[in-house]
């Protein structure tokens, strides 16, 4: 209990106590001492009143959250994110017709004629005799695969030396694929290991679902290495990227 408290309860016993004066005066018919007590009452009651008003408190008004503006993304970070995903769906309908076939672009470039409009083109292996396929795209996405018949069935005595150029020109072109790649997403890399490390995780996991053909990988591993992340390895469900160092 505050003094404010009881000092109204000392106010309330006293009025009561002068209006049991009063009633006694008015019986004993004691008018002088009366008009005093009533006077007294009066007095009572309005101190009475102002201890027991209530003080209005001002209310503060809430803060205003201030949300952080998020970056637009521009022009270049669509078609990266583009491409990405046309080297996830070409490598799905590949699947699709043949799941033993591998595949590369036909042309060291394909990032670059991939981001003006060009005609894109991919060479594979071990696809039932087929050996280059266009890939139509519309609006940065893969609508179809148009296969065309493989060299080796118009020309099947062809010398052993070729089948080795073509291996030789097939690995570079997976270089090519894993230099392309680690370009494209090195950023996109960079921002989940910082979010990763943030949830004090120790590693973080690229699924084979986000990565070219399984023959990449490897210098995909290296390239990520040149581009600054010091652990990358290979595994079965795809590259493993160690946070602890």
């Amino acid at each position: 209990m505050d003094n404010k408290e009881k000092q109204a309860r000392f106010v309330y016993e006293a009025l009561m106590i002068m209006g049991v004066l009063a009633l006694l005066c008015f019986i004993c018919r004691l008018w002088p001492v009366l008009l005093l007590v009533i006077l007294g009452v009066l007095i009572v009651a309005v101190r009475m009143v102002f201890l027991t008003a209530k003080k209005v408190e001002t209310v503060e008004p809430m803060p205003v959250p201030q949300f952080q503006q998020v970056p637009v993304p521009t022009e270049t970070d669509v078609k990266a994110l583009a491409y990405s995903v046309v080297l996830r769906r070409v490598t799905e309908l590949i699947a699709a017709d043949y799941p033993e076939a591998r595949w590369v672009w036909e042309v060291p470039n394909a990032k670059t004629l991939f981001d003006t409009g060009a005609d894109l083109f991919v060479l594979l292996n071990r696809a039932g005799g087929y050996r280059r396929a266009k890939v139509n795209i519309q609006n940065l996405l893969v609508v179809g695969i148009v296969y065309e018949k493989s060299t080796e069935q118009d020309n099947p005595g062809a010398a052993p030396e070729e089948s080795e150029l073509h291996e030789e020109n097939e690995k570079e072109s997976f270089q090519l694929i894993a230099f392309e790649w680690a370009e494209a997403h090195i950023f996109e890399l960079n921002t989940r290991c910082n979010e990763a490390i943030g949830q004090n995780l120790s590693e973080l996991l690229v699924y084979a679902d986000e990565l070219p053909a399984k023959e990449s990988w490897e210098d995909i591993c290296g390239e990520l290495c040149r581009a600054g992340l010091e652990d990358v390895c290979c595994v079965p469900e795809g590259i493993k990227i160690n946070l602890t160092q």
